[in-house]
């Protein structure tokens, strides 16, 4: 059985993807210390009424086994441009083999061109897998985001 990808309410499926977030969180969070897992469900909530949030689930049956959750809002300097920003993007290991993940970017890319988006943003860990995949899907480098906990 291969994965589906659809479009979920993600205040919906917070419950169920909580082992996913925390796998996400265990293999990806920089400052663990800092970055405790703590889901702002009213903001969510608030952002999905408004139409800003757009959420899809990777599922294999009834298993959410994925995940890609972002933001949609009209860019601040350039009031015309309106952007996706991807806030979260996870896939459970003993699904990553194959085409599953590609499939989700794919999907998230055209649920955000069918909402009016007129560009997609990723962040990516660098020397991760979806690093070394968005330039052969096409992107480009737009900007390089540094940390510092303060």
């Amino acid at each position: 059985m291969s994965a589906v990808v659809r479009e979920i309410v993600a205040t919906e499926w917070i419950e169920r993807a909580w082992p996913l977030l925390e796998a996400h969180r265990e293999e990806l969070t920089t400052n663990p210390d800092l970055m405790v897992l703590d889901p702002d469900i009213a903001r969510y909530q608030t952002l999905e009424a408004a139409g800003a949030l757009l959420s899809l689930g990777l599922f294999k049956g009834d298993d959410l086994v994925g995940y890609s959750i972002n933001n949609m809002f009209t860019h601040s300097h350039y009031g015309g441009l309106l952007v996706c920003q991807n806030e979260l993007l996870f896939l459970a290991k003993a699904h990553r083999r194959g085409m599953a993940g590609v499939r989700l970017i794919a999907a998230t890319e055209q649920t955000a061109r069918d909402r009016g988006a007129d560009m997609m943003l990723w962040h990516a860990k660098p020397r991760t897998t979806l690093d070394r995949m968005l330039p052969r899907m096409g992107y480009r480098t737009q900007d390089i985001v540094y940390s510092q906990v303060l």
